[in-house]
Parts: structure tokens; C-alpha cells; sequence
């Protein structure tokens, strides 16, 4: 069975290979979705890559990886440094247990 994840990214990361090359880099987003897929996929995940320059869609996001106990990679951009809503959100998803070795 392969596991689901969602990899969820804050405002402007669509812009990657755009935006600041110097400081960004030169990847893409789509190579980025591509290799977090692709990682993914070697390691038994399903990888889903999101992109929003929105805090209520990324915390409705989050609520629904919570709801269904979906692992989540974040990077939330600049909302790092101000939104106590997406704290909070991000505070309501915790990891399942690993299972035993």
C-alpha cells in the first residue's frame, strides 16, 4: 500500500527559478514537485506538491491532512513569521506513530 503525503508550500514558491535565482536558486517549481515526487515514489509515498499564496487555503489544508491523518511536509514560506492561525493548524497535525522495527 502506498502512503499518501502532501507536501504543502507557502506564498511565492510558485515563483521558484524566477524569483531571486541568486538567492532561490535556479530550479523550477515544477522541479521541485517533480522531485519530491520522484523521491516519493522511491521511498513507497504518494506525494502530493500544493502552492498557495493563500493562509486560509494552506490552513484548510492542514486541517484536512489532521482530519485524515495524512503526513505533511511544510514550508510556509512567509507565513512563518506572522500567522497564528496556521500555528495553530499546523499544532492540530501530529505525525502517526512510526511502527516497530
Amino acid at each position: 500500500m502506498t502512503r499518501r503525503v502532501l507536501v504543502l508550500n507557502g506564498p511565492n514558491l510558485g515563483r521558484l527559478g524566477s524569483r531571486e535565482p541568486d538567492v532561490y536558486g535556479a530550479t523550477t517549481y515544477a522541479g521541485l514537485v517533480d522531485v519530491c515526487r520522484t523521491l516519493g515514489k522511491e521511498l513507497g509515498f504518494d506525494v502530493d506538491v500544493r502552492e498557495t499564496n493563500d493562509e486560509g487555503e494552506l490552513i484548510r489544508w492542514l486541517h484536512e491532512a489532521a482530519d485524515g491523518a495524512i503526513p505533511v511536509v511544510l514550508n510556509p514560506g512567509a507565513f512563518t513569521h506572522y500567522s497564528y492561525g496556521m500555528r495553530d493548524a499546523a499544532a492540530q497535525r501530529t505525525a502517526p506513530p512510526r511502527p516497530s522495527s
